[in-house]
């Protein structure tokens, strides 16, 4: 035989790198996502079986009021904050500095007391006191909300 017969003889006996490679992968993604799976459902349906009805009802009765309360309490935050962004400066004459407040809003949503927790100036600690001060917020949820407010002017 000629060489160039008997080199596609050879190549033709072969099964190619790729051929081999294919049907073993998809054998393997095949089998191992269903034994996962298979086992998670058995996991979740034993672990379903050992609580009685009546204790996961409760427990998922606790998560309802704790997520309500929790989505009450971050939309309360959010107006919060637009409220405190609203009443503040742009810029002012003062210059560059900070300042942190320390607040309490009563069932009204009034400021009870606004105290000073730092400031970079007397000037910049009674500006950041005057905007929470003159704040007027809903009724926070739980009838009273207590908060930290920092400020950075320009």
């Amino acid at each position: 035989m000629a060489r160039a017969d008997r080199r596609a003889l050879d190549e033709a006996q072969r099964p190619k790198a790729e051929d081999s490679a294919e049907p073993k992968r998809e054998e393997s993604k095949d089998t191992k996502p269903e034994a996962r799976t298979e086992k998670r459902q058995d996991k979740t349906a034993a672990e379903r079986e050992q609580q009685p009805k009546a204790a996961r009802d409760e427990k998922s009765a606790e998560k309802s009021p704790d997520k309500k309360k929790h989505a009450d309490n971050s939309a309360y935050l959010r107006k919060l904050g637009q409220l405190i962004r609203a009443r503040s400066p742009g810029t002012t004459s003062l210059g560059e500095g900070s300042a942190v407040v320390r607040f309490r809003l009563g069932a009204s949503g009034a400021p009870n007391s606004v105290t000073v927790v730092s400031a970079s100036s007397a000037k910049h600690g009674e500006l950041a006191r005057s905007i929470v001060s003159g704040l007027r917020a809903p009724p926070p949820p739980g009838g009273a909300y207590d908060g930290v407010q920092s400020f950075r002017f320009h």
